[in-house]
């Protein structure tokens, strides 16, 4: 027998044997509402054929859908499709709308066969047949012409997608979807932190936070509903619920976009070029915080010291030794038990918090610390959590599953995020620089939370979080100094920098799935992102074994040319540990402090606009087929192209895409689109190149930021005049 409607298996996860599938057929009149257009779309029931692939004849039902219409300036248009009757939702956590994002007043215009709505001042439309059968062609900003997928069949009832969907479960959840056209060629990039190469073509992507425990899977910690596309539009879903993203997976001809929820709030962002689009996006979602200039600087961790006289001879080896540093990190050990996180110093291991970090601080070292969002049930702070509300609920709901770290903030209530700040301000005011704002990938979906169902609640905990944190931090330290280190995101998450990779294993591979993950959360509205320099654990004895020289030295090269710069680990990551490379080591350091004028100077720009520091080939090159299967490459800010080496044959090839590139080393110029094949690079140096006429201020090395006011500096013009980094004056700085 053949299997019945793999659409409904792959897709819509159902067989319709106790689900309801309804799907549009006709829309209403529209309407104008105070600028906004109104309409409602007539339903229908699609049912299956037993063992048959088709579908049985349609079932007219008296259900309706309503959709209401808006349109932006910048070239945004918003549909909102619902079960009810609805008003747009103009404030929750994920907006951050910018003061020059204005609404557009719409004007219709009908005929006998279609009507057409569009803006007073033109360009964006949205139009649909009068009477006819549901396909709508719309454009955000009149550059291209995006239309619904109403002919996903290949014989009458052979359905593989739908245009606009309702799904009712016998579970009583309702999933609302809609299908879009691909025309041939296109490419999709974005989601959050994929660990993918760039073009998502042929994927499904479930949008549901979760602690990846890797970074060569599908699962992430950082879901963003926000997709982009190679024709020059984004799509964002203004909803925290958990979704569905069919990118071509089932039908090579539509883009299937569900979420379980009543409603469908979409954004249809244009700009063409996708850092346009992507700014576009950070305008209604908000715009990158500039992180503290320290921040740039390297931060020395590893899983976990074990008091503070471990630190303090960590920190004395990094200054007598000569490694540039900024930041210590004291992770999961700083409490009187290992995880047991309370947010007090264990007065075992650090006896004097507070002259231990005044020390710190007089040592040119920032102290970031770790914490978790959960209360362990056997801390005295549970009780005072549960008995005022600051945790979720419990409840006896078949789904409730506590945190294996304990009972989940209630960060809805304002009450619950005043007091979770109450417990990291002394530690900031004692002299604390910034929290590791770990885990916040899951909830207990089952507990009762103040403003939200479990289910919804899930995806914007990350965001809740890192906002309740990175706020406190800024109150206590001032403006400018605001920062996390997160693990988990959301839509609108850029606002709060910075976040990291996660969990990576010490092995090239992980390196290269690390580099994927940053390549597409770049694409996804965030401007700063880092990853664990060698990795969390090793491969097969996890915390026992330490990655090897060669990926030490690969993972600290990415290092370098990423937005922020931390070694951590299960096993000790300082540069001494690995003597058969400290030398290497100490002079890549030496060039990250080198950079540090021009990575200010991208860092302050990536803010203002819609590029990321670590940024794929595709925001320069969309029109170039090569660059959306590049996964190991990238721009750092507007002028290195990176190569990491990612074997240890140390032998690799290389995309120059279209314009003139120097090689860094050797001064060599370079047009693209070059494939260069076979580049061997000695353990000390990758393939590094510099566009052309690029002009790059360097800092003389120093020990730590609050020393580069002073540095000397020199700018560097790479074009036929540029010798080679051997003979240059970086030479003498840098022994690479």
């Amino acid at each position: 027998m053949i299997e019945a409607k793999r659409y409904l298996k792959t897709v819509l996860d159902t067989d319709l044997s106790q689900d309801v599938l309804l799907v549009a057929t006709q829309a209403g009149a529209p309407a104008l509402e105070e600028g906004d257009v109104t309409f409602s779309i007539s339903l229908i029931r699609k049912r299956p054929l037993p063992g048959e692939l088709y579908f049985d004849q349609d079932e007219p039902l008296e259900r309706k859908l309503f959709c209401r219409l808006r349109f932006y300036s910048e070239g945004i248009l918003r549909i909102l499709i619902s079960t009810t009757e609805r008003d747009f939702v103009q404030e929750s956590p994920m907006l951050d709308w910018s003061p020059d994002l204005e609404t557009m007043p719409a004007q219709l215009e009908e005929d006998v066969s279609h009507w057409r709505a569009y803006p007073e001042m033109g360009g964006a439309f949205f139009e649909l047949e009068s009477g006819g059968r549901f396909e709508p062609v719309l454009s955000p900003d009149g550059a291209l012409q995006l239309r619904f997928q109403a002919n996903d069949h290949f014989v009458p009832n052979l359905w593989d997608s739908f245009p606009l969907i309702l799904l009712e479960r016998a579970d009583r959840s309702t999933w609302l979807g809609l299908s879009l056209h691909i025309p041939p060629g296109e490419h999709f990039c974005g989601t959050g932190e994929r660990f993918e190469r760039p073009d998502l073509f042929g994927q499904q992507i479930d949008l549901v936070n979760l602690d990846a425990a890797g970074v060569n899977n599908a699962r992430a910690y950082k879901n963003i509903p926000f997709l982009l596309s190679s024709r020059g539009y984004g799509l964002f879903a203004h909803s925290s619920a958990k979704m569905r993203l069919d990118i071509g997976a089932h039908s090579t001809r539509a883009l299937q976009w569900l979420v379980e929820e009543d409603s469908l709030d979409l954004f249809v962002i244009g700009g063409g070029h996708p850092g346009q689009v992507v700014e576009n996006y950070r305008k209604l979602t908000g715009f990158p915080n500039m992180p503290p200039i320290w921040s740039f600087g390297m931060w020395m961790s590893r899983s976990s010291y074990t008091s503070a006289a471990q630190v303090s001879e960590v920190a004395r080896r990094l200054r007598q030794e000569r490694y540039p540093s900024d930041v210590l990190h004291l992770d999961v050990g700083w409490f009187r038990e290992d995880w047991r996180c309370d947010w007090q110093f264990s007065p075992e291991k650090y006896a004097d918090p507070a002259g231990f970090l005044k020390q710190m601080d007089e040592d040119g070292f920032q102290v970031s610390l770790w914490q978790a969002p959960y209360i362990h049930p056997e801390l005295p702070l549970a009780q005072i959590a549960l008995q005022n509300g600051f945790v979720g609920r419990e409840t006896k709901n078949p789904i409730s599953h506590r945190h294996w770290l304990g009972y989940t903030l209630d960060l809805t209530r304002l009450e619950a995020v005043e007091w979770y700040q109450s417990l990291l301000a002394p530690l900031l005011e004692m002299g604390a620089a910034a929290i590791k704002t770990d885990f916040g990938e899951e909830v207990d979906e089952g507990a009762i939370y103040a403003e939200l169902p479990g289910e919804r609640y899930h995806n914007l905990f990350a965001l809740l979080y890192a906002k309740a944190a990175w706020e406190v931090t800024e109150r206590v330290h001032g403006v400018g100094q605001g920062i996390v280190w997160a693990r988990s995101a959301w839509a609108g998450s850029q606002r709060y920098p910075v976040h990291w990779a996660g969990d990576a294993a010490g092995t090239y591979d992980a390196l290269a799935g690390t580099i994927c993950g940053g390549l597409h959360f770049g694409l996804s509205g965030f401007a700063f992102w880092s990853h664990d320099v060698g990795g969390i654990h090793g491969i097969p004895d996890y915390m026992e074994t330490r990655p090897t020289d060669d990926v030490y030295v690969r993972w600290t090269q990415v290092g370098v040319f990423s937005s922020h710069l931390r070694f951590h680990g299960g096993s000790p990551r300082e540069p001494w540990e690995y003597p058969a490379v400290t030398r290497i080591i100490r002079e890549w350091l030496h060039l990250r402090y080198a950079l540090l004028p021009y990575i200010l100077q991208q860092a302050q720009a990536s803010c203002r606009g819609g590029l990321p520091m670590l940024r794929s080939l595709v925001f320069d090159w969309p029109a170039d087929p090569a660059v959306w299967s590049l996964a190991d490459e990238y721009l750092f800010g507007d002028a290195f192209l990176v190569c990491p080496v990612l074997d240890a044959s140390g032998v690799r090839s290389v995309y120059l895409p279209e314009g003139r590139w120097v090689d860094f080393w050797s001064g060599q110029v370079f047009a693209g689109p070059l494939h260069l094949h076979a580049i061997h690079s000695t353990l000390a140096r990758l393939p590094l190149y510099v566009r052309y006429e690029s002009e790059i201020t360097f800092a003389e090395p120093v020990q730590n930021t609050r020393l580069l006011p002073d540095a000397a500096r020199i700018t560097i013009r790479f074009d036929e005049s540029y010798p080679g980094f051997d003979a240059s004056s970086l030479k003498r700085w840098i022994d690479l």
